[in-house]
């Protein structure tokens, strides 16, 4: 699998870096949200998939960094999202429906969580921005815009999103969501995870959209001799 990520990725990359243009010194747009939200509805009516690199740093409350790994992130259409770190930690995380799957090749074994009983894992919200249309926001979430910000080489959008059910916030108590106004696609999420009291910052680069991702990377299907172990 490594060798197949190696094999979209580089050229991938390279085209991303030959091809995006520096940052422009012109005027800023202010997005009034209604507006901002029919733009996200226009890149989801059309989205079939996104792969991008990911750096994610988790905080707790206080600021103070808990942890920081990077990492290859792939989302489908349907919500189906796969995330690989980079070594010397490497692992692999699936989310397919309401379960999660952590594959860990070097020991030869795989931890399987029912996200309906493990409600505090935050990897369903990395699909925030990559599939989801402005109607699904407005939907789940209490919506503020943030104002513009430059991330990297990205001119971003803001939206601070709250979640609208109090079983969901007693997870995820809000996040914010950046977007870059060209692909409108995510640049960076920052998520706070009540239930484990830590800010986790996910913020991506090279993202590359409706590419022909092979099926096998979803795939719950682990080398012979893995062990699968349920997690209660």
């Amino acid at each position: 699998m490594k060798t197949l990520i190696q094999r979209l990725a580089l050229p991938l990359v390279t085209l991303l870096v030959l091809s995006t243009p520096a940052l422009s010194a012109g005027p800023k747009i202010s997005w009034d949200l209604d507006d901002a939200l029919k733009q996200v509805d226009r890149q989801a009516d059309d989205f079939k998939s996104a792969m991008a690199r990911v750096e994610i740093v988790r905080r707790d409350l206080g600021g103070v960094e808990l942890s920081r790994e990077q990492g290859t992130v792939f989302v489908d259409r349907k919500g189906k999202i796969r995330l690989d770190t980079d070594a010397p930690k490497h692992r692999s995380y699936i989310v397919e429906g309401s379960t999660l799957h952590i594959h860990y090749p070097g020991e030869k074994r795989v931890e399987e969580y029912s996200l309906s009983r493990h409600k505090n894992r935050m990897e369903p919200f990395i699909r925030l921005g990559f599939n989801n249309s402005g109607r699904d926001l407005k939907d789940d979430y209490l919506l503020t815009s943030l104002g513009e910000r430059d991330i990297g080489e990205s001119r971003t959008l803001g939206l601070e999103l709250t979640p609208e059910k109090e079983k969901t916030r007693a997870v995820m108590g809000k996040a914010q969501l950046w977007i870059d106004q060209a692909s409108w696609m995510p640049t960076e999420q920052v998520i706070t995870a009540s239930s484990q009291g830590e800010e986790i910052t996910l913020t991506y680069t090279f993202v590359a959209r409706n590419l022909e991702l092979n099926p096998d990377l979803f795939s719950t299907r682990w080398p012979r001799g893995t062990d699968k172990q349920k997690i209660k």
